[in-house]
């Protein structure tokens, strides 16, 4: 099967490429190395440096006619920009640059586009608690001894330019199927951790527990800002690869969570850290009072149906293979040995 991969130079890309190439499948990665890095992308791989928003792409994919695209091309957020700008840069890509894609994948006669959508952020879950107590008559919500995991069927509430944008990229693509025939999986991800570490500036450094792994091994204290006590949903990369090699055959015109189904706060996250690396550093926490705590997890049932897929690495084996990935030769506590009061979740949904 051929295999494009829009933002194949990425964390999750790179990742996906080297696994279709590993299962027999012709691959070529489209990537500005705006945020991706050239040397991430596997030799075998066919690497075209476009941008999604380039009339280029059209002529590259009628040339090499693949089977499937699985996009995931992103526009990073940049703290620095106002919030116009953000909300411009994102649409820009995510939604200007998604409809080349589609157009471009509709000319080249593209049976499948797999669809890289957010997840944690999408929904409001406090909201979602609120009412289901209200509707019951149960407890207040402090009495609640944990959140309902959310569906895929429920409201969406996307908070910033970044989600808004994914939102309306999903609905561009069931449009597409809808009205080209275009068929379609939407993988709506939890927080994606693992992989090599390159440091907190790395492209593979973006999920905190990543950051806490890096500068504990370099002896630093690590920043926790904003709700350190916000419960998401966080998945290991390697389950998120495997849940994209059984989408290649499954899960068509389908809306689907990658997720745990179990959810932690920053300061489980880096507890776990902390004692598989057997460290007495303390973090440095900084709140932001402008920020709503808006906890979450994901209930992935209909994947595992659908799918037949379900996450196989839990959080202190993903922890261990995170660190393997940032030092070969670090000292570490294995899971086994780890404390079950230390990584006890939370929250657990669906399994």
């Amino acid at each position: 099967m051929k295999i494009a991969i829009t933002g194949g130079a990425g964390f999750i890309g790179s990742h996906l490429a080297r696994a279709y190439l590993d299962a027999g499948h012709d691959v070529l990665v489209i990537d500005t190395l705006v945020n991706g890095s050239r040397s991430a992308i596997d030799a075998r791989a066919r690497f075209y440096q476009i941008d999604i928003r380039d009339g280029k792409l059209q002529k590259l994919l009628q040339q090499e006619r693949p089977d499937i695209l699985s996009h995931h091309a992103l526009q990073r957020e940049h703290a620095a920009l106002a919030l116009e700008e953000l909300s411009m840069a994102d649409a820009d890509v995510h939604v200007r640059g998604l409809l080349n894609v589609l157009d471009s994948c509709v000319g080249a006669s593209v049976a499948k586009i797999i669809f890289a959508s957010g997840g944690n952020s999408l929904y409001n879950q406090l909201d979602r608690v609120r009412v289901a107590h209200a509707e019951d008559h149960q407890a207040p919500l402090a009495d609640s001894p944990g959140l309902v995991p959310i569906k895929e069927d429920a409201p969406l509430c996307p908070q910033r330019p970044y989600d808004i944008s994914k939102v309306a990229g999903e609905w561009y693509v069931r449009y597409y199927t809808r009205q080209y025939g275009l068929a379609h999986t939407i993988l709506r991800y939890a927080d994606v951790y693992g992989g090599p570490s390159g440091g907190p500036d790395s492209h593979f450094a973006q999920h905190p527990l990543n950051y806490f792994v890096h500068m504990l091994l370099e002896g630093q204290r690590p920043t926790i800002r904003g709700a350190a006590d916000e419960v998401r949903d966080h998945i290991y990369i390697d389950d998120v690869i495997s849940a994209n090699i059984c989408s290649l055959e499954r899960g068509k015109n389908q809306t689907l969570h990658i997720s745990s189904g179990q959810g932690y706060t920053l300061k489980d996250l880096y507890a776990v850290v902390a004692h598989a690396l057997q460290s007495q550093i303390e973090p440095v926490f900084i709140s932001n009072s402008l920020v709503e705590a808006a906890s979450c997890v994901l209930d992935n049932t209909l994947a595992r149906q659908i799918l037949g897929w379900r996450p196989a690495i839990d959080l202190t084996t993903g922890v261990q293979r995170t660190i393997v990935g940032a030092a070969p030769g670090a000292q570490f506590i294995a899971p086994s040995v780890v404390a079950p009061s230390v990584i006890a979740p939370l929250l657990v949904g669906a399994r």
